[in-house]
């Protein structure tokens, strides 16, 4: 009882508080490898070369619930670009999750992290958590608390990080690159 209690208090003050992308001074990115409700293995390491949003969340955090639908239009509106969302629902049984998502539908994978093992190695306290990785693995910022992503200080963070793209490399760049 008195862990629901602390983490009640800690969503409220997460949720009063965000609402801000903060570089990331923590160190390197942990390891993600978690399935997602069709049983597909998704690795850190697979999305290399692209921007990645992870989210950590859960049904009953009524703040990861409102940042959803943001994060949908954000994946949407970057559509074509080396940019993915990765949903990491915390500890919840898969009908849950899928009774959720028949309410809401989501155009990115949800991931189970059956055990919170990844959110304690994320160090993913308080929920929603979300992360931004670089198209080099490194973590860039961090967000406590919910966030609406289609703000555009957030969109100009997120296209600061997304790999030039080949049209827009000057020329010696594209010859160094392939032989």
């Amino acid at each position: 009882m008195r862990f629901l209690l602390t983490l009640a208090l800690l969503l409220a003050a997460g949720h009063a508080t965000a609402q801000q992308l903060r570089p990331w001074t923590g160190g390197a990115a942990p390891a993600l490898a978690l399935q997602d409700l069709d049983g597909r293995l998704h690795r850190l390491e697979d999305y290399r070369g692209k921007v990645v949003l992870i989210n950590f969340w859960a049904t009953w955090c009524e703040p990861c619930r409102e940042e959803m639908p943001s994060m949908n239009r954000l994946r949407a509106s970057l559509a074509g670009q080396p940019f993915a969302v990765l949903a990491v629902n915390l500890a919840e049984s898969e009908p849950r999750i899928r009774r959720f998502l028949e309410q809401l539908p989501l155009d990115f994978p949800v991931l189970l992290d059956r055990d919170s093992g990844t959110a304690r190695a994320w160090r993913a306290r308080l929920l929603p958590m979300s992360f931004l990785v670089g198209p080099d693995g490194r973590l860039r910022y961090s967000v406590v608390g919910e966030i609406d992503w289609t703000q555009e200080r957030v969109r100009k963070a997120i296209r600061d990080l997304l790999p030039p793209s080949p049209a827009t490399q000057p020329r010696a760049a594209l010859s160094a690159s392939y032989p």
